[in-house]
């Protein structure tokens, strides 16, 4: 496909004026969906490109105030790569853990407002992708959080 390298950057730069600048945009849902079929398609061993991606784009959607009207399909993306990636994913998850469910704290902070119940849901999908070595990298800031 020609031109799949030039719809990702297309891709890319709507997710990061979407997180690091505006938190509009009306097709976020939508535009998850078309990467996880991409994602699924990535060959191992992912490309520098690819890992950048998940770290610069996908992990700071979890962050975003209004991250229940697209979890779904970010969750989704985030599990079709690569298990060994496991460990970053978590920690950005925890990284992004709200605090509060007050809509009025999260605004003052900027916040995510979202339910810790979606934020368990995927840590449930992570993990059961997670071999024991990766877990105990990452079962004592787990668990503390939890």
């Amino acid at each position: 496909m020609p031109t799949g390298a030039f719809i990702r950057k297309a891709i890319n730069n709507i997710l990061y004026t979407f997180v690091y600048e505006t938190e509009r945009h009306n097709g976020i849902a939508e535009l998850l969906e078309i990467l996880g079929s991409i994602i699924n398609g990535f060959a191992l061993p992912l490309k520098e490109e690819h890992m950048l991606f998940l770290h610069r784009a996908l992990l700071p959607l979890h962050k975003v105030r209004f991250i229940g009207m697209y979890h779904q399909q970010l969750s989704y993306c985030v599990s079709q790569f690569d298990p060994k990636l496991a460990k970053p994913v978590l920690e950005a998850i925890l990284k992004f853990w709200p605090c509060t469910h007050s809509p009025k704290e999260a605004k003052r902070q900027r916040a995510s407002t979202a339910a810790p119940v979606l934020l368990l849901n995927e840590l449930e999908e992570v993990l059961e992708m997670v071999d024991a070595r990766e877990f105990a990298a990452v079962m004592a800031p787990l668990f503390a959080q939890v």
